[in-house]
């Protein structure tokens, strides 16, 4: 029976927020309850589903859960998802489809020395990857240095586990991925040659980036980017676009499964596995564990939704620095597990970690941003004048990703100062249009 009751419960959190984003969603595909229901699916009833089949599957079940405590764990997930939806439905106003699409296009055709910006992102690139290896102690030629890159993501780990990611210098990475986003845009409204090899130059190296930096979902931000800038311009998906997108998930596939092999051995090979024995996604077990083993001494009341203002200092200059990454707390002091890492948290399990059952009210506060957000980034005059559409699949996709599956101030850190970069690039080679309201909108070059 509870079984039955948290598959229907997973199955309402996933086609809810699907039903709300097609009808108020502003870009197709990947509005930020698109990207919710997504999560649910993969996290929730793809998990529930196959625990109900195999419960010894289950990530919770390792830590002695007690009667009831699936059912109860997704009911506070459930209630989340319902509350997010509920408070990005009270931020919805009306928005030009028309318009939006219109504005995007202008700029789109409109970035400069398109061949200049390639060719600098390429450059940061091999740059990053060549400093990365050289923080870790290794080089280029050195035999296994994938698969000791794919196994460890820390170096100078101290006493209580935590280490440096080198998430400072990753931040260039950045500059690739928003290339790639303006090079792909440009290659949709003018297709020519050049444009076509530029955009798979940049989409080989941020392959790269998911490969070196050892993160597989580096590969899903890269699908991610060329699905939401295809959606931005006004796009629909057709056969091709469905063959492509076949091919390209197909890619994504061996090569996580490639990673997972690098990182867990042969019997870390099977991807499906991996994903519903883990923590990943709006994950049901993380659920079942916050609501199961927090106790009332160790809530933090908003700590960690500031702990970003000391991620600023480096940790070679502050080696005991903290983990500002929730998961590290949520792993050692909730879960009692002393070992190295952390237990991905979600936005869920952070919320109740701080305010227990009270954190429903965070979810609300989150749908909300989401949709403030993707209003503001999407609205038209900020695309002429700014580009600003196109930040969207770069910084926007990551904090709605990030607010949903990891800890919010471990993103913080990152985001200002890849948004510092973004504009950067933004002011040097995306050109400024006018916007005038003759009998219907149109848009001219600054």
């Amino acid at each position: 029976m509870a079984d039955a009751m948290m598959i229907a419960l997973a199955t309402l959190c996933t086609l809810l927020p699907f039903w709300i984003a097609q009808r108020q969603g502003l870009v197709r595909w990947v509005s930020p309850l698109h990207l919710l229901g997504y999560f649910c699916a993969l996290g929730f009833l793809a998990k529930v589903v196959a625990y109900a089949a195999a419960p010894d599957l289950a990530f919770y079940a390792r830590f002695d859960p007690a009667p009831g405590a699936g059912l109860r764990g997704a009911i506070y997930l459930g209630c989340f998802v319902v509350l997010i939806c509920l408070g990005y439905v009270l931020a919805c106003t009306t928005s030009a489809a028309a318009a939006r699409v219109m504005a995007a296009r202008g700029v789109a055709a409109g970035v400069q020395h398109i061949g200049l910006l390639a060719g600098i992102a390429l450059a940061v690139t091999a740059l990053t990857m060549l400093l990365i290896l050289r923080a870790r102690g290794a080089s280029v030629g050195d035999a296994g240095v994938i698969e000791a890159l794919n196994r460890s993501k820390q170096i100078n780990v101290n006493a209580d586990g935590v280490g440096a990611t080198l998430a400072g210098i990753k931040t260039l990475f950045v500059i690739p991925k928003f290339a790639f986003v303006l090079c792909l845009a440009q290659m949709i409204v003018r297709p020519r040659t050049a444009m076509v090899v530029m955009t798979l130059a940049l989409a080989g190296a941020l392959a790269g980036i998911a490969l070196v930096s050892g993160d597989r979902f580096e590969l899903v931000e890269l699908a991610i980017y060329a699905l939401a800038t295809h959606a931005i311009l006004g796009g629909r998906l057709g056969w091709r676009q469905v063959v492509l997108g076949c091919v390209t998930g197909a890619g994504i596939v061996l090569l996580s499964a490639y990673m997972t092999q690098l990182r867990l051995g042969e019997d870390g090979a099977v991807i499906l596995r991996q994903i519903i024995g883990s923590t990943y996604f709006l994950d049901i077990n993380v659920a079942v564990m916050v609501t199961g083993h927090v106790e009332p001494a160790q809530l933090l009341l908003g700590q960690s939704y500031v702990w970003w203002g000391f991620g600023w200092v480096p940790r070679d200059l502050w080696p005991d620095k903290p983990a500002i990454d929730l998961g590290v707390f949520f792993k050692r002091e909730v879960m009692g597990v002393a070992t190295g890492g952390a237990f991905n948290v979600t936005g869920p399990g952070e919320a109740f970690i701080n305010f227990g059952w009270a954190g429903l009210a965070v979810a609300p506060a989150l749908g909300w941003t989401f949709r403030k957000g993707e209003a503001f980034l999407l609205d038209a005059r900020r695309t002429a004048r700014w580009g600003a559409a196109f930040v969207y699949p770069v910084l926007f996709y990551p904090f709605v990703q990030a607010c949903l599956q990891s800890s919010f101030s471990a993103y913080v850190v990152g985001a200002v100062a890849q948004l510092v970069l973004v504009i950067g690039i933004r002011a040097l080679f995306i050109r400024r249009l006018r916007w005038r309201r003759v009998p219907t909108e149109r848009l001219t070059y600054a």
